[in-house]
């Protein structure tokens, strides 16, 4: 294992680790897909409220594929594709139990 690289500065202070910056821009884009979860959940709430109306099925196979299909289209990096597909299987299976509980 490669060992980080911390010196310290000008000043003798030492600089931020690598590691502790990477994990910082995570926690910071943890925080926006949160955010992002829950006006998708909500969104999910009032379809689920749609439906139960108009007495539709909550699982639309069709539509999920769709979904999964259009995401990994947006990807530039085209290796991440199965992690996308089991990332938005995940998101549907939470969304649909959602409808359901509703």
């Amino acid at each position: 294992m490669k060992p980080l690289n911390v010196q310290t500065n000008r000043t003798g202070e030492t600089p931020p680790c690598p590691l502790s910056i990477a994990r910082e821009q995570i926690n910071h884009i943890d925080e926006e897909i949160i955010s992002l979860l829950e006006k998708r959940f909500n969104i999910v709430m009032e379809i689920g409220e749609y439906k139960k109306e108009n007495n539709l099925p909550v699982l639309d196979e069709e539509r999920e594929k769709k979904v999964v299909k259009t995401c990994i289209g947006y990807l530039k990096n085209k290796n991440y594709s199965k992690a996308v597909e089991d990332i938005y299987t995940q998101i549907m299976g939470s969304s649909k139990e959602l409808e359901r509980s509703h």
